[in-house]
């Protein structure tokens, strides 16, 4: 049987809320321009192909991890991003910036923005179950390139393993293997860049571990797999000095298209 990848991203995305929360503002707030100096080749990659004459939209900007290096290069980018709590924390980046950002306050399905030359979207679509609509509305708003920044599992990630064993499945939330095959079935031949480096989890202690796995997998008030849980865990995670690696970690694909240069 053929999968569905729209039908499937749509039901991931409603099974994992993306909203930030509390924390996760805090932790913005706390390393937004550490993570800046982190190398991002996807970034980078997108950087090569924009210049001063271009205008950039940048949706789900949060914190401005993209939004700023792209307006430090492009003619200006405006900057779509729904959260109050994030875009306090993308004014504060931007006092030190020198660039021409203008922030638009919306979803990216609510938004009312001009075309643009180059629209982007790293990480911000995990919330949007329309998969479609999200895509083609980027079409409509760029020029010369749409570029989508989307998390790639691990082919040996414990959770993929261990989602598969109880849903059947090995994608526990929505991602670029997904996001490439709806795209696909869209009629849009992305082309695909994907980062080398992976930035591998870590646990002090296998309970850390274990209650992180039981948060992935949604299974924080269910106990009929504690026993599994903990027996990947303990098979597939290495002790280091830094605690328990995982096998899985973070890394992205890129995929990117010319909308006016499909059929």
């Amino acid at each position: 049987m053929e999968t569905d990848w729209l039908k499937l991203w749509r039901e991931l995305v409603s099974a994992n809320p993306h909203a930030p929360n509390s924390e996760a503002i805090k932790r913005y707030k706390t390393h937004a321009f550490q993570k800046r100096q982190r190398p991002d080749p996807l970034l980078d990659f997108v950087l090569q192909s924009v210049d001063g004459n271009m205008n950039v939209l940048d949706i789900g900007a949060g914190s401005g991890r993209w939004t700023i290096p792209l307006a430090a290069r492009a003619k200006s980018v405006t900057a779509v991003e729904p959260s109050t709590e994030m875009l306090d924390v993308l004014r504060d980046n931007m006092k030190s910036a020198k660039a021409n950002i203008r922030i638009v306050q919306s979803s990216w399905e609510d938004a009312k923005v001009e075309v643009h030359d180059v629209a982007v979207c790293a990480h911000s679509m995990y919330s949007s179950p329309d998969l479609a609509s999200f895509v083609h509305k980027m079409e409509r708003h760029a020029r010369k390139t749409c570029y989508l920044a989307v998390r790639l599992l691990p082919v040996d990630g414990v959770i993929s393993k261990l989602h598969n064993i109880i849903y059947g499945s090995p994608h526990d939330s929505a991602n670029a293997i997904i996001a490439y095959n709806a795209l696909y079935s869209l009629g849009i031949y992305a082309n695909v860049f994907v980062e080398h480096d992976i930035y591998r989890w870590t646990n002090n202690t296998l309970e850390e571990a274990f209650i992180r796995a039981k948060r992935h997998l949604h299974m924080e008030s269910n106990h009929e797999f504690d026993t599994l849980i903990r027996n990947t865990l303990e098979k597939h995670l290495v002790p280091s000095e830094k605690g328990y690696t995982w096998p899985d970690g973070m890394r992205s694909a890129l995929l990117y298209w010319n909308p006016s240069g499909r059929d």
